[in-house]
């Protein structure tokens, strides 16, 4: 069964609202460490209530979720760190993965997801091996949050997975720790070629299928709900359906959808009909 997955970050609508649409998987964002204090975790957006603290609201929606069969993860990284920040981590990858593993436990939570966006780390520019530091993170997560109680994702940007891009890192990470990832969230905006090109992300899809420690049903195609969520990628409804689903499902498996961001469909068609089609 292909999934339907959304990020919330923003709280223009409720969380609990999640509960009535047809998502499979609602990720909580972000989960963050700063060049301060690299090993002490902290909270972002509207699911915080302090900066360590989810709040209340937040905590009754998950439990309502969780009464409807959706799990719910918390993505760690995003945008806002930077290779100074993962250079105070690197070479601590068991006690940050503990301390996430941590707080998803001690928050009913049903796994974590990985959104590492230092590109210059699959460069050689950033200081460190951006490759080994993925490696390294996920088999300790799975140490301490084994599968198939918690799930483990990531979310890379398409280059990260093309070869010869210069910034392929994920085949590497996906060779070497693919078994351990349930799926990957696959960024398709914010990055020409693939932002609103239906036929390359098609032709793409098919071509990380194809990856070692990859397959259909482990990859979702994520895309931005409106113009204003990303600053390039966006595709109506009805042009994702017919240029992008039907023509993955006509040639095989679609693992699912992904939007970003969960406050920006507000009156649910982007989920209702997107659910529908997969």
């Amino acid at each position: 069964m292909s999934k339907l997955i959304t990020y919330y970050n923003n709280g223009d609508i409720p969380l609990k609202t999640a509960v009535e649409l047809p998502y499979t998987t609602i990720i909580l964002a972000f989960l963050f460490t700063t060049p301060q204090k690299p090993l002490s975790l902290e909270l972002g957006g509207a699911i915080a209530g302090t900066l360590t603290t989810l709040s209340d609201e937040t905590k009754d929606a998950i439990k309502l979720l969780h009464i409807k069969g959706k799990k719910v993860l918390i993505s760690f990284g995003g945008s806002t760190m930077n290779y100074v920040t993962y250079c105070q981590i690197v070479g601590k990858e068991t006690e940050l993965a503990q301390s996430i593993s941590q707080f998803v436990i001690d928050n009913d939570l049903d796994g974590i997801d990985i959104d590492f966006e230092d590109t210059a780390a699959f460069q050689g520019k950033g200081g460190y091996n951006g490759i080994e530091f993925l490696v390294n993170l996920t088999n300790a997560l799975r140490k301490f949050l084994p599968s198939p109680k918690y799930i483990l994702t990531h979310a890379p940007q398409p280059p990260y997975l093309e070869t010869d891009s210069g910034i392929d890192g994920y085949i590497a990470v996906m060779q070497k720790v693919g078994e351990k990832i349930d799926w990957l969230n696959v960024q398709f905006y914010n990055n020409p070629p693939w932002s609103s090109n239906p036929a390359e992300i098609v032709k793409s899809y098919q071509q990380f299928s194809q990856l070692q420690g990859l397959s259909a049903d482990k990859l979702m195609v994520g895309l931005p709900v409106t113009k204003q969520d990303a600053g390039s990628g966006y595709l109506p409804i009805n042009t994702i359906i017919s240029e992008i689903i039907k023509p993955i499902q006509n040639k095989g498996v679609l693992g699912g959808m992904m939007n970003w961001q969960f406050s920006s469909d507000k009156q649910g068609a982007w989920a209702k009909d997107i659910g529908k089609s997969i």
